[in-house]
Formats: C-alpha cells, structure tokens, sequence
C-alpha cells in the first residue's frame, strides 16, 4: 500500500502591521458583490492559480502589490517552489469571497463567514486600501485540497495582492471542524484513542490561514485537544508490553496517518511498536503481527470498530534521539 503523509503547508506571506486608523467599512459577500468588481478579480485569481502551478514567477511579481514585494523578498520562490507541487494537476473553487470599503486606509477588516457555527470562520487583516477583496479558494481534483487565502488591496484602477497564504484546508475531504466533530462523537462513546487520533488530526489543519484565519471554534478544539491527549496519556501508560503474545512486542506510541490510496484514503491508526525479531525475518515478524492483531481490540477499545485499516510499524528498538530506526509495515484489513 503506497502511503502519502499530509502535506503541511504554511506560507506566512504578508505585510507587516502599521498604525490603525479609526473607520467605518461595508463588506459584500459572495452573490452581494457587484458582477463588475467579482469578474475582475475572477480573472486575477485564475491567473495566481495557473502562475503558481507554472512557477511563472515573473507572472506571479506582477501581481503583487510592491509593499508585499518589499516586505516578502522570498515570497515568489516559497510560492513556486512549495505551492506549485502541492497544486499540481487540481482546479479550484471559491469557499466565500468578500469586498470591502473603507473610509480610510490602515484599518483593521474583520470578515465573518455566513456558515454554521460548527464549521463557521473568521477572517482578521489590516486593510491598506480603501477598496479591499478576500477570496478564500480550495484545491478541488484531489484527495486533500489547499486553502489559498488571497487579499487584494485597490491600488488607483488596479488590484494587486497584499497578503496570500497557502495551508492545508482538508484532508481526504474533510477540515478540521469535521474531525474535531468526529473526535467527540469518539470520545462521548469512550473510544478514547480514536478520538485522540481525530483531534490530532483537526491541530494539523486548524489554521489553512494561518493567523489571519481561525475557525470560530478554534478555542473549544484547542481545550477538547488538551484534555482528551492527556486523558490517552492517562489511561494508556506506554510503553505497553503485550505480555498475551510470547514474543512479548512493546508498543511505544500510537498516531493517525493519512492514506492516500484510491478506494481507502482516510486517516487511520498506525500502531508503532518495538520487536525482538530480526527484521529480516519477514516470516517470523508476520506470526507476531497476526498474534497482535487479533489481541489488539483488547487493548484499544473500539480501534477494530472504528477503523477499517489499521498500520502497524515493527522497530527493532525503543526510539532514541539522534539513533536511527529500522521498521517493517503491516496493515490490517478489518473490513
């Protein structure tokens, strides 16, 4: 089974604060905006797009304001060099859009998405025009999909990029208000492992914004992550020695990977534990794991109900900072 880690974007790219001014603003969403003003910035979001999965970087300067180009000098390389694999062979689509105006220049701009509370966000940014337009863009055509949170400040009759950041928004189509849902449902049903798993899970793609982005709930998941990581911590004392298995494998940890494979891509457990078999010795190595196996429901509760795979990872030692590791993979097929 090919495996694929989930892709960790984070490209900080923006302008340093200045001074705030007091003023009023109004702010269009989605179908509220002018045709005019939405077709234009249309147009300039599917040419970053095709830029940034062509590494255009020439393409890509001309559409950044000079202020962002001062003040990000490897802006145009972090966004060629990270951002056009990730992209590679996708299309986009709009998640909301925003256009704002402000009475004055260097004011603070707080965009409130339209959507439930569950999955609802805020967007916070200094506007440095006074015609401002927020699209929030995702990667469509592929397992997991990228954010691409892109401002556009108005400057005489051109719009020109002042802040853009790339984040991982989903994870085999789901974000991270989706998992911390599932984390819960886990946890209210005892399931302590899988919910540490989900919420594990929701950390790595809370933030596709970065810090101009937070979901509303973004306070609940970082209390419900603490406690139910320490209660896993609590309830599980690893290293576990599975003493009902002869060969007596030590598990050290246990932690969610993402798959990648058409049919089975998900997040699933993988079970990392130490063996004294040479690992070279496939045959051997395969007794144990099936030995460990069938035992596991015994020692995670719900981890054969919950998951349809589960990985297993045979070291041969404990791990050791600064000491190589050797491992050989299992995966099991539960339904």
């Amino acid at each position: 089974m090919k495996k694929h880690l989930p892709l960790a974007i984070l490209i900080l790219l923006a302008i340093s604060l200045f001074s705030c001014h007091v003023g009023t603003s109004g702010t269009w969403i989605n179908g509220n905006i002018t045709p005019d003003i939405k077709n234009q910035i249309d147009q300039l979001n599917k040419t970053l797009y095709s830029n940034i999965q062509k590494k255009d970087k020439a393409g890509l300067k001309q559409l950044l304001s000079s202020a962002l180009i001062e003040k990000s000098t490897k802006l145009i390389d972090s966004l060629s060099d990270l951002g056009s694999p990730a992209l590679s062979n996708t299309g986009y689509e709009i998640i909301d859009e925003y256009y704002t105006k402000n009475t004055t220049t260097n004011v603070p701009n707080t965009l409130i998405s339209s959507l439930s509370n569950r999955s609802g966000y805020i967007v916070n940014y200094l506007a440095l025009n006074e015609e401002m337009y927020a699209s929030l863009l995702k990667s469509t055509n592929s397992v997991n999909s990228i954010m691409i949170l892109v401002v556009y400040g108005k400057y005489g009759s051109d719009w020109k990029i002042n802040i853009i950041q790339l984040g991982a928004y989903a994870l085999a189509g789901y974000t991270a208000p989706d998992y911390y849902e599932a984390a819960q449902k886990l946890y209210n049903s005892g399931d302590i492992i899988d919910a540490a798993d989900m919420i594990i899970t929701a950390a790595q793609i809370g933030n596709p914004g970065g810090h101009f982005f937070k979901y509303k709930t973004e306070g609940e998941m970082k209390n419900f992550y603490s406690k139910v990581v320490k209660e896993a911590n609590s309830v599980y004392k690893f290293p576990i020695t599975v003493g009902a298995i002869k060969t007596k494998p030590v598990i050290f940890g246990i932690n969610p990977q993402f798959i990648g494979e058409k049919g089975k891509e998900g997040i699933y457990p993988i079970i990392n534990y130490k063996t004294d078999i040479q690992l070279t010795d496939t045959a051997a190595l395969r007794i144990e794991n099936n030995a460990l196996q069938k035992d596991i429901a015994s020692i995670f509760k719900g981890i054969v109900e919950n998951n349809n795979h589960i990985l297993y990872q045979a070291f041969d030692q404990l791990p050791k900072a600064g000491k190589p590791m050797h491992r050989y993979g299992f995966v099991q097929k539960i339904k």
